[in-house]
C-alpha cells in the first residue's frame, strides 16, 4: 500500500500519509454498501468482481498490520489512518458472509471454498490481538462470528487462526479487552463446536461434545481449584475472578438459545459441573454487591437459555439464592445497585412466566418483594418503571390461577384477593403519574389482562376498582395530556364501561363521568352537557359520542363559563 502511495517509511509525511489512508477508509466503506448487488440472482455475473474485491480487502489488511509496527504511536494520524483502514477492511469481509454461502452451494463447498474461508480468517483474526482499539477488535470478532452463523463450515476448527483465539481463552488473555467483543469472541467459539454444519450428514455429535467440554474445562478449570474456604480468607483477590467467569458463562450460554436441542445439550452438559461449583462458592461472596449483578445475569440467562437442560429443580435452587441476597444490594442510589435492581426485575419476569408449577411456589414472594422493596427502589429510580410495571403485568398474566384456580367451585372468588388488589392499585396509581410510555404501557396491559382473563368482570375488580379506573382515564382524556395515546385509553375506556355483567350496562361510567362534569362544569350548562351523554352498544358510536362531550366540555372550560 505504501508503494502504491508513492512513500517510504523514512521519507514518510505523516499527514500526507493520514489523508490517504481516510481516503481509502472512505471508498473501502462505499464498496461495502455495494456488495450486496453481488448476491442473489446477480452472483454468476459478478463472481469475478466480487473476488477481486475480496483480494483487495485481504491486502488493506495485511499491509495496515505490516504498517502499524512502523508506527506504533495512537498519537500519530498515521496510527489512526491504519486503525481505520483496518477496520474498513474487516467490515467489508464481514459483508462477504453471504457471498461465501453462496459461492460454497454453486461450488459444492470444494477445496476452494475451504481455502478461501480459511485465508480470510487466518489473515484478519491475528489482529484481535495486535490491536488495542476495542472498535476494531469488535470487528474482527464480528466477522468470525458472522462466517460461523450463517456459513457454518465444517473445517473451523482445524483453522489456524480460530485454533489461536481457542488457546487465547483458554489462557485467559482476553481479560482486559474490549468486554463486548470478548462477549462477542466467546459466543462465536461457543457456536464454532455446537452449530450443526452445512450440507453435512455426519454432525460427529460425539467428538464435538469432548471438544467442548475440553474449552470449558480449559476456561474455567481454575475456578474449579477454588474452594469456599479460599473465598473466606481472600474475597477481595477472588471478586474480579469470578465476575471475569460468570460473565464468560453468560457469553456462553447466551448464544445456545434459541438454538437446536443437540446443541443445547451440548453446553449443559459441558457447563453443569462448573455451575454447581459456582452454586457452592457464591453465598461466600455476599459481602460483595457487584458479584451478586453478575450472578443475576447468569441466572438470568440460564433461565433462558437452558431451563430444559438443566431442570426445574436446579434454577430453584438458584433463584432462591439471589431472592435470598436481594435485600442487601436494594439500598443504594448507585449505578451498581440499579443495574443489579434492573437485571433482578429481569430474572424475575422470566421465573413468575415459567409454567412449571415447581416455580410457582415463588409466587407469593415475588409479589411480596415486587410491591414492597423494588417499588420502593424504582420509585427513586424511574427509569426502570416500565420493566417493573411488566412484572406486575406477568405476574397477573401468567399466574391468574393463583388468584382464580381454573378447579374452584365458585370462580368467581378471588383467593388471594389482598395481593390482587395491591398489584392493580399500583397499576392504577402509574396512570396518574406524567411518563407516557408508563400510562401507554400499562393502559394496554389492563386490556390484555381483560382480553385474556376477563378482568373488568372480576367482582373484587367491579367492587374495589372499576369506579376508580374509570375516573383516572376520564381525567386523562378531558385534560388533554396525553393526546398520542387517546386511541388506547378510548378503547380501554369502553371495554370497563362495557361490562356484561352489570345490571345496569354502563352504569359505572355513566356515574364517574357525571361526578367528573359536575366538578368542572357550572350547573347552567351542566344539564346541556349531560343531556349528550349515552352509553351506545358498540366501540365506535361509544367513541364518538365520547369525543364530542370531551370537546363541548373543553370548549365551556376554555370560555371561562
Amino acid at each position: 500500500m505504501s508503494h502504491c502511495l508513492g512513500v517510504t517509511v523514512r521519507n514518510i509525511d505523516s499527514e500526507v500519509l493520514s489523508k490517504h489512508l481516510r481516503d481509502i477508509a472512505t471508498i473501502l466503506h462505499l464498496t461495502q454498501l455495494t456488495l450486496p448487488s453481488l448476491v442473489g440472482d446477480h452472483f454468476n455475473t459478478h463472481q469475478d468482481t466480487a473476488q477481486g474485491v475480496l483480494y483487495h480487502c485481504m491486502k488493506c489488511v495485511q499491509a495496515t498490520s505490516r504498517l502499524r509496527g512502523k508506527c506504533s504511536d495512537p498519537s500519530w494520524g498515521v496510527y489512526r489512518g491504519h486503525s481505520q483502514i483496518l477496520e474498513s477492511s474487516v467490515c467489508v469481509l464481514s459483508t462477504f458472509t453471504q457471498w461465501f454461502l453462496q459461492f460454497g452451494n454453486a461450488n459444492n463447498h470444494s477445496q476452494l471454498y475451504t481455502n478461501m474461508i480459511t485465508s480470510v480468517l487466518d489473515t484478519v483474526l491475528p489482529s484481535f490481538e495486535q490491536q488495542k482499539e476495542g472498535r476494531v477488535q469488535q470487528c474482527i470478532v464480528d466477522l468470525l462470528y458472522k462466517v460461523v452463523v450463517v456459513c457454518r463450515p465444517q473445517f473451523l476448527l482445524s483453522v489456524p487462526s480460530v485454533q489461536a483465539l481457542f488457546g487465547g481463552c483458554v489462557a485467559g488473555r482476553y481479560a482486559l479487552y474490549s468486554r463486548s467483543a470478548v462477549a462477542t469472541l466467546h459466543k462465536a467459539l461457543t457456536l464454532v463446536i455446537v452449530l450443526p454444519w452445512q450440507q453435512v450428514q455426519d454432525q460427529k455429535w460425539e467428538t464435538r461434545d469432548q471438544h467442548f467440554e475440553q474449552f470449558i474445562n480449559g476456561m474455567f478449570g481454575s475456578l474449579l481449584q477454588i474452594t469456599a474456604g479460599d473465598v473466606d480468607s481472600s474475597l477481595e483477590l477472588h471478586t474480579p475472578a469470578l465476575s471475569f467467569y460468570l460473565s464468560s458463562l453468560a457469553d456462553i450460554v447466551s448464544c445456545s438459545a434459541h438454538r437446536e436441542t443437540k446443541s443445547k445439550q451440548i453446553v449443559c452438559r459441558a457447563i453443569l459441573p462448573v455451575v454447581r461449583h459456582l452454586v457452592v462458592l457464591l453465598p461466600h461472596f455476599q459481602k460483595d454487591s457487584r458479584i451478586f449483578e453478575h450472578v443475576l445475569s447468569f441466572t438470568t440467562v440460564l433461565c433462558d437459555a437452558l431451563r430444559v437442560q438443566l431442570g426445574a429443580q436446579f434454577l430453584l435452587e438458584l433463584v432462591g439464592l439471589c431472592l435470598s441476597n436481594f435485600t442487601k444490594s436494594k439500598g443504594s442510589n448507585s449505578e451498581v445497585a440499579r443495574t443489579t435492581v434492573e437485571k433482578f426485575i429481569e430474572l424475575l419476569t422470566n421465573v413468575v412466566r415459567e409454567p412449571s408449577p415447581i416455580f410457582k411456589g415463588f409466587t407469593p414472594d415475588i409479589i411480596n418483594i415486587s410491591l414492597k422493596d423494588i417499588r420502593e427502589y424504582v420509585e427513586r429510580s424511574e427509569s426502570l418503571s416500565c420493566s417493573f410495571y411488566v412484572l406486575l403485568h406477568s405476574l397477573l398474566d401468567f399466574n391468574w390461577s393463583y388468584f382464580y384456580p381454573r378447579n374452584a367451585a365458585d370462580r368467581e372468588h378471588c383467593l388471594n384477593e389482598e395481593s390482587f388488589l395491591a398489584i392493580l392499585q399500583v397499576f392504577g396509581a402509574s396512570l396518574m403519574k406524567s411518563d407516557f410510555n408508563v400510562i401507554k404501557q400499562n393502559v394496554i396491559a389492563l386490556t390484555d389482562l381483560n382480553d385474556k382473563h376477563e378482568l373488568f368482570i372480576k367482582q373484587t375488580f367491579v367492587v374495589h376498582l372499576k369506579g376508580n379506573f374509570i375516573a383516572v382515564i376520564l381525567n386523562l382524556l378531558f385534560s388533554g395530556s396525553m393526546p398520542i395515546i387517546d386511541e388506547e385509553l378510548e378503547d380501554t375506556l369502553y371495554e370497563l364501561a362495557n361490562s356484561h355483567k352489570e345490571p345496569n350496562r354502563g352504569a359505572f361510567y355513566l356515574d364517574a363521568l357525571s361526578k367528573y362534569l359536575v366538578s368542572v362544569l357550572p350547573p347552567n350548562v351542566l344539564s346541556t352537557v349531560l343531556s349528550k351523554v349515552e352509553m351506545p352498544s358498540n366501540a365506535a358510536s361509544f367513541k364518538i359520542n365520547l369525543k364530542c362531550v370531551v370537546n363541548e366540555v373543553k370548549f365551556y372550560v376554555n370560555c371561562g363559563v
